[in-house]
């Protein structure tokens, strides 16, 4: 998996794993309307196959959100979530053909978010627009840019909400370049998120997303697990490996690694099943396992049914 999409794939799955603290943080209108007690879906596949034309483009990262409303006036709304790492040209097109695709199989308005992380201050597509004779096509979206939050760094850091510190994650992935940088700062992100006091499931979902964002070299990553469980004796949980963390991430049993290391048939075909029942497509599972596509292909063919 390239690293651009192995990038989306760590916000699409803290969206997944925290979504009402997602839109508590970055829309907290829209929390305020939902109903979180009615419960909330993600229509992975119903968006794949709303988003079939390459032509527009295609983001590992966007998100469809069934959810239910406090006021009655609507049964549920889709959410479409778009995370751009560059800046695109087709952009707010794009977030146009998508809505009203969902409109066009489901019957229903979309609200479509838009969270920036690139780097350019300038980049701000908010709407598209269509204009001609007497016909008059508007459409505009909320958007969330991440370099606005470089002015909140005192309210990021006391905030308790968990996506107040996925934005400082994002924040110094993008100010740090060389690995040393990148050391210091995920080791100062890993102690404050011990700090914070969150529960042993969120800090396990935030050091996944860290993993992500902030990749090291292997010989810096053993030294900042060292270094890191030296200076925080006192951390609700020791620092994992990236492997455990992505291994409970997947729901598969601790020493599954070992199996698949081994070359243990049946290991790797548990491990195939898992993440195939899972949603993840083959170039997916190759990703996460480091086995080949021809080697996966059998094995979920064989669970397909």
């Amino acid at each position: 998996m390239p690293e651009k999409m192995k990038y989306d794939s760590a916000w699409k799955d803290i969206i997944e794993e925290l979504f009402p603290e997602f839109l508590e943080f970055y829309f907290p209108e829209i929390y305020k309307d939902i109903d979180f007690k009615l419960g909330y879906s993600f229509l992975n596949k119903e968006l794949k196959k709303i988003v079939k034309d390459n032509q527009i483009g295609k983001r590992f990262a966007d998100e469809l959100v069934k959810v239910f409303l406090k006021d009655g006036s609507e049964k549920w709304i889709l959410i479409h979530i778009e995370v751009q790492g560059t800046a695109e040209i087709q952009l707010e097109k794009r977030i146009f053909v998508y809505h009203y695709r969902i409109f066009d199989k489901y019957e229903k308005e979309s609200v479509s978010l838009v969270l920036l992380t690139d780097k350019n201050p300038h980049y701000r597509p908010e709407s598209y627009q269509f204009q001609k004779w007497n016909f008059d096509l508007y459409m505009k979206y909320p958007v969330i840019k991440f370099l606005d939050y470089q002015k909140e760094m005192n309210r990021l850091l006391e905030s308790k909400n968990p996506f107040a510190l996925v934005t400082l994650i994002q924040l110094k992935s993008m100010e740090a370049i060389e690995n040393n940088q990148k050391y210091n700062a995920k080791m100062n992100l890993i102690l404050h998120l011990f700090r914070k006091g969150f529960s042993k499931e969120k800090i396990e979902k935030i050091l996944f997303f860290i993993d992500w964002v902030l990749q090291l070299p292997e010989e810096l990553e053993i030294k900042l697990e060292n270094e890191i469980n030296e200076l925080n004796e006192e951390a609700p949980m020791t620092y994992i490996t990236n492997w455990e963390r992505r291994a409970k991430k997947q729901g598969i049993e601790e020493g599954i690694q070992q199996g698949i290391e081994k070359g243990i048939e049946k290991g790797i075909e548990k491990i195939v099943e898992k993440l195939y029942r899972k949603g993840k497509s083959v170039q997916e599972i190759a990703d996460l396992t480091d086995l080949s596509i021809e080697k996966i292909k059998p094995i979920v063919f064989k669970h397909k049914n």
